[in-house]
């Protein structure tokens, strides 16, 4: 859809106006509903004229426009429509006398001299003069973090300090024990909304907030709501834990507090337990459920592997999400070498030397091992299949054409970055790549960090866990020879 102020701006041939471009989008989107109204507008800051006129320009003929400077010369701006007082938005009987000059505002827009003062003082006297149902902006809020302005990050005296208060004034009903009194403010203002270096206060008069409850639960909605427990159940048994304290699993569910307590270490993933199928700890289980729904209700091609099994635990999870949600399409693959860690090739990947977790024997779990655990739970069927071999064997010539969720737990460079060169290729948009060892493993990470570096990935990193990350395919990338790749990555030697 056209914004006429993008229109307006980037066509201008009259008196300057001068916003950050951002802001343009901001403006139409809570202004829009009254163009061609009978509307009073209020900007604070004239400078040079050319933003009363947009204003004029977008809300049409029927509106009355207003700017306030304390630049007396700034009346040559005056013409229809468009009227100018001068004044200090510093001086609150200036602004108390402005009131009955202009006796409803349905916008005000601070964009005058952006001081600490200057700013708050404008709010604190002009906000309840403007109308039930109006819109109070104010914009260049960056100065809150410059010195010259008043500010400095976290400074309690700055605006952007101030309006983060006045969340708790719009929440206030909902503070107890009266530490915080209901105000005007909390009475009359509907939402508040942040954008970079912009607040809009949208206002309108509010009863106290109630919930109800209406209808009747139904077959539909139980059955909808069953898998979430029933993951809640099987994340307990895969990491090899039963409540026998009395403890309520209905309860433990929806209280983590009381879930990290009870599951200790197992919460985090952060040891190998002796029973269980998964040491990857319940947090981590549960972004794979988050991330596997995801793919399902949005219909996100491609099948499901994880590169390091273990026990196979994950796999064993992924595998009873799709089962529950009767995805009959996609497969997961288990990749592992069934036989542990390799050793390292620290002549092709240095980052990997002093490596020794390939003498770790907990860590070689065979295949028998790891398909009777997927019998164990009625898991195993044509929609699971073993990827057997070193990855660098194994990875580059897998029957794989597409991947929705990407899982790899080979704690290594050398593992991580043949996983992610052959196989994020594959990944649809849309899709999920979680690395299990981001934060416990220095040479995975750095096998992350290159591979996104090369291939310029930008997609943000979420933190799962105190070692887990992952992030949601948003771009496509190059396809380049392996012997490219390596030359682009500079840690390879």
């Amino acid at each position: 859809m056209i914004n006429p102020l993008e229109t307006y701006f980037y066509s201008n041939r009259k008196n300057i106006v001068h916003k950050w471009a951002h802001y343009l989008e901001i403006y139409h989107q809570h202004f829009k509903r009254f163009v061609g109204t009978e509307c009073v507008v209020v900007e604070i800051g004239v400078s040079q004229g050319g933003s009363l006129q947009m204003w004029k320009n977008y809300f049409g003929e029927k509106a009355v426009i207003y700017g306030l400077d304390i630049n007396p010369y700034c009346k040559e701006f005056e013409e229809e429509n468009i009227h100018i007082i001068i004044g200090s938005q510093s001086d609150r009987k200036f602004l108390q006398d402005l009131k009955s000059k202009i006796p409803r505002i349905d916008i005000l827009i601070d964009d005058g001299g952006h001081t600490m003062e200057q700013q708050i003082t404008s709010f604190e006297v002009l906000f309840d003069h403007v109308k039930d149902d109006g819109i109070y902006l104010c914009e260049d809020l960056h100065t809150s973090y410059w010195e010259e302005f008043g500010g400095g990050l976290n400074k309690p005296t700055t605006f952007i300090e101030f309006s983060k208060r006045l969340i708790d004034q719009l929440n206030a009903w909902h503070i107890r024990n009266d530490e915080l009194p209901v105000s005007d403010f909390t009475r009359s203002s509907n939402s508040l909304h942040f954008y970079d270096s912009v607040l809009v206060i949208e206002k309108k008069k509010r009863l106290p907030p109630w919930n109800e409850k209406r209808g009747e639960e139904n077959h539909v909605m139980l059955s909808k709501n069953k898998p979430t427990f029933d993951f809640f159940k099987l994340k307990l048994r895969l990491l090899g834990v039963d409540f026998d304290n009395g403890i309520d699993n209905g309860y433990a569910a929806n209280d983590p507090i009381l879930l990290e307590a009870l599951l200790n270490e197992r919460y985090e993933g952060k040891s190998w337990p002796k029973t269980g199928e998964t040491m990857i700890g319940y947090k981590r289980l549960s972004n794979i459920e988050f991330c596997l729904t995801n793919i399902i209700r949005k219909n996100i091609p491609g099948d499901c592997i994880e590169t390091g099994v273990w026990r196979g635990g994950a796999c064993i999870f992924m595998r009873a999400v799709l089962k529950s949600y009767g995805n009959s399409e996609k497969t997961v693959w288990v990749a592992d070498s069934f036989q542990g860690l390799p050793k390292p090739n620290p002549d092709l990947y240095p980052d990997d030397f002093g490596d020794e977790l390939h003498t770790f024997t907990e860590l070689s779990i065979t295949q028998d091992e790891v398909i009777s655990n997927f019998r164990k739970y009625d898991l195993w069927d044509h929609q699971v299949k073993i990827l057997k071999g070193w990855f660098k064997d194994t990875i580059s010539s897998a029957p794989i054409e597409k991947l929705s969720l990407l899982r790899l737990d080979g704690d290594m460079y050398e593992s991580t970055i043949d996983v992610l060169y052959y196989l994020y290729p594959k990944l649809s948009i849309g899709g999920y790549c979680i690395v299990d060892d981001w934060g416990a493993v220095k040479a995975c990470k750095k096998a992350v960090e290159d591979y996104r570096r090369v291939f310029n990935i930008q997609e943000e990193i979420q933190v799962i866990d105190w070692t887990g990350i992952f992030w949601k395919k948003e771009t496509e990338h190059p396809i380049i020879p392996r012997h490219q790749f390596n030359e682009l990555n500079t840690s390879k030697t």
